[in-house]
């Protein structure tokens, strides 16, 4: 990479971080470019050299944020070998990252509504399908060790998908009074009782 390159790579992550602190506290529809190109102290022309509008620009956050997450994931899982341990360290990092990244999930759930449907749908498909891609793999070989019963992969994923955002929400709900890590051990437990053989 050429420094004019490590450069625009820069502003590009500053506009996006910019924005999601913005767009987390006053929404979507009330952060305009301007705001975001003045905080981020740069000019309006250099915003759309990044992207082509604020749906873009919005896109691209909620993109790049989850593909940090599943990247960092697969990293620190590669390494260990005992399959339940692994998936306890994704279920640790995946509460982790929602924790840290509260804005972030805050623009996800407040968002929600306001989207165009079908872009909003289409985003998850692939979002999920990167998850399924990541995580069928691990699950069908306990499946052919007889380690975990033999459910539908799909179901498997997003039963434990669907354990790990029921309990974001509800820590959400409860206004982050609790550390989000504390629920990994249970959520774990509820989710390999399910399958383990």
């Amino acid at each position: 990479m050429t420094d004019r390159s490590v450069k625009m790579e820069d502003k590009r992550k500053l506009i996006l971080k910019v924005a999601e602190k913005l767009i987390s506290k006053k929404g979507y529809s009330k952060t305009t470019i301007d705001e975001i190109t003045k905080k981020a102290g740069i000019g309006k022309g250099t915003f759309y050299l990044y992207f082509k509008n604020k749906n873009d620009l919005f896109f691209s956050i909620i993109k790049e944020e989850l593909e940090n997450l599943i990247t960092n994931i697969k990293k620190e899982v590669e390494e260990i070998d005992d399959f339940f341990e692994r998936l306890k360290k994704g279920i640790e990092m995946y509460l982790d990252y929602y924790e840290k990244n509260y804005d972030f999930f805050k623009i996800l759930l407040q968002e929600k509504p306001f989207i165009k449907r079908k872009s909003f749908e289409e985003f998850w498909k692939v979002f999920f399908k990167k998850w399924e891609s990541f995580m069928k793999e691990g699950f069908k070989e306990e499946i052919k060790n007889k380690r975990i019963k033999k459910f539908d992969l799909e179901d498997i994923i997003y039963s434990l998908i669907g354990l790990l955002h029921g309990n974001i929400h509800k820590w959400i709900l409860s206004e982050r009074k609790y550390s989000l890590l504390k629920k990994k051990d249970v959520i774990f437990k509820i989710f390999t009782e399910g399958i383990r053989r």
